[in-house]
């Protein structure tokens, strides 16, 4: 019997750094890139320091950051992991405004992660995204 071969072709696995205070946000990536046929890898930390090690250990696809983070801070972060690789997307996320505070707003609220990551994924992954997500993919 002769050899048999994959016509589709391999599809790399989405590596997504989260770098913010909010566990659940774990979730919310796994689940909105669940509908793509990829698999989906975040490797989650709080502190700045520890993503800059992560991502020149192992590159992201795509990188979400708190921009409100202490230590070192997540705008230096995100100014680094920027200059680093000029091809890495790297999104800016905050708690929106409240009447009366300071503070220069980013593009993106966190309300608004699963609508950028649904952008993100129609840009960069194959297929639309209307699949139903696998049972036990990781």
């Amino acid at each position: 019997m002769p050899p048999r071969f994959d016509s589709k072709p391999r599809i790399d696995p989405v590596d997504v750094l989260l770098v913010c205070t909010r566990s659940h946000c774990v979730a919310t990536v796994r689940e909105v890139l669940s509908p793509w046929p990829v698999q989906v890898r975040v490797r989650w930390t709080s502190d700045p320091i520890d993503a800059l090690r992560l991502a020149l250990a192992e590159p992201p696809s795509l990188a979400i950051v708190d921009a409100r983070l202490e230590r070192s801070g997540g705008r230096a972060l995100i100014g680094q992991l920027a200059r680093w690789r000029a091809e890495l997307e790297v999104f800016a996320f905050e708690d929106a405004l409240v009447d009366g505070s300071s503070g220069t707003p980013s593009a993106w609220h966190w309300r608004e992660l699963p609508t950028v990551l649904r952008w993100w994924a129609r840009r960069h992954l194959p297929g639309d995204g209307s699949a139903s997500p696998s049972r036990g993919r990781p």
